[in-house]
């Protein structure tokens, strides 16, 4: 830019008498090469000078019902339906670009119209932003006469050719498929007119703003965009977040509702346990209380034993001696089963199982007590009389009250103290 800039004053300064000098470069009349099928031409067609789509070739201007056209384009077999797009190209030789100072591009379009310089857009008149294809209308529809033929002019500065070929691309659009005409025309004349300097710098000025405020507003656009999607991305926050919440949710109620039915089934399973030991508990009592009853049955036969025992032997008398030797066989098995203190021991243990450990609670607090003492007690918690203690014990009633007394006195029990009625509550 600042070269230009130099360059510009440079001329000015010297005064160059070159000022009516200008020439045309592409005039009206020229050859150009034109794609009127109605579909989009091959890929790169702005940039590329040489193209191997069958275009055709004709005088400008061109078009259809415009009056001028020097060459007559199709529309398509369907008047009410035609081509929306027609192309353009013309390629031209500079050798040198800055053999002038200003290049004016001079051309008339119905409706709107895109050209390319080298590849470069350089004018977009009458359409739209954004990205222009086969099927892009113009913004609108050029219907005076006067507005279908007036001439556009585009100032150009020799930076933007190149030395040798170059190429001009243009695409011209209708307003609609049911438009009436079409027209396209194009000159190109460089000048060295220095009064038209200032008028390349302005109109370069208002392209760089026109460029700036694009610029701004794109990036305004992005801005935009952006929050957009910020936004976007927290709604989808938001919104996982409420079917985590919902998902947690489910499976907190449902944790709940496994942990009832496990502690229902818990409850359950200890219910049905409990009452199976206490079913097994009262059983094992029952059956304590029936071998406790054969014991203590056991105890009595024993007893018999000892008392017919007690009469054989006053029995025996100095008869003959196989009387005596039968009899004392007799004597001989009584005791045996006298001495076997297996009865005793089952009825001890069975005697503890239907009392909660009877006994051994009571000799855990009076260890003194003999064996004979332990059973007068048991005796006494299974409410049996002093005669029918007297019996099994096989001694006299009045034994049995004075073993009550030594236990009494064992235990250290006041004389107010009914030792049968302590021995049943303990």
């Amino acid at each position: 830019m600042l070269k230009r800039i130099i360059f510009y004053c440079l001329v000015i300064i010297m005064g160059l008498h070159l000022a009516s000098a200008q020439e045309k470069i592409i005039k009206t009349g020229s050859k150009w090469q034109y794609y009127d099928r109605g579909s989009a031409p091959e890929e790169g067609w702005e940039e590329h000078a040489n193209l191997k789509q069958n275009w055709k070739t004709g005088p400008s201007p061109f078009g259809y019902r415009a009056k001028i056209e020097a060459t007559t384009i199709s529309y398509g077999d369907d008047p009410e339906k035609k081509y929306i797009t027609s192309y353009f190209k013309k390629t031209f030789r500079i050798e040198n670009p800055y053999e002038y100072l200003i290049y004016e591009l001079n051309y008339q379009r119905d409706d709107g119209i895109v050209i390319y310089l080298n590849g470069n857009e350089i004018v977009r008149n009458n359409m739209p932003d954004g990205i222009i294809t086969n099927s892009t209308p113009a913004i609108g529809l050029i219907s005076l006469s006067k507005e279908e033929l007036r001439i556009h002019t585009r100032l150009l500065s020799p930076d933007d050719f190149i030395i040798g070929v170059n190429t001009l691309s243009v695409s011209v659009h209708q307003g609609s498929s049911r438009s009436s005409d079409c027209l396209f025309n194009l000159e190109l004349i460089g000048n060295n007119n220095t009064e038209m300097i200032p008028l390349l710098l302005k109109e370069r000025t208002i392209k760089n703003l026109n460029l700036d405020v694009k610029v701004k507003e794109l990036n305004h656009k992005r801005d935009l965009e952006k929050k957009a999607l910020q936004l976007e991305f927290l709604e989808q926050l938001k919104n996982n977040f409420k079917i985590s919440t919902y998902i947690t949710g489910v499976l907190f109620l449902f944790s709940l509702f496994g942990l009832g039915y496990l502690l229902w089934f818990y409850r359950k399973k200890m219910n049905i346990l409990t009452k199976t030991v206490r079913n097994l508990k009262e059983t094992i009592i029952t059956k304590d209380r029936k071998l406790m009853s054969s014991s203590l049955s056991t105890v009595h036969n024993q007893q018999f034993l000892k008392e017919l025992k007690d009469i054989l032997t006053d029995s025996v008398s100095e008869d003959t001696a196989m009387i005596k030797k039968e009899v004392k066989n007799v004597i001989r098995k009584i005791d045996y089963n006298i001495d076997n203190d297996e009865e005793w021991l089952n009825l001890l243990n069975h005697f503890n199982s239907v009392h909660s450990g009877y006994i051994n609670r009571l000799l855990k607090l009076y260890p003194s007590l003999s064996e004979t003492e332990q059973r007068h007690c048991i005796f006494i918690k299974l409410h049996m009389q002093t005669k029918e203690i007297a019996q099994i014990l096989h001694i006299d009633p009045r034994s049995v009250q004075a073993s009550r007394y030594r236990i009494k006195k064992k235990m250290s029990l006041d004389d107010s103290v009914n030792l049968i009625s302590y021995l049943q509550e303990f």
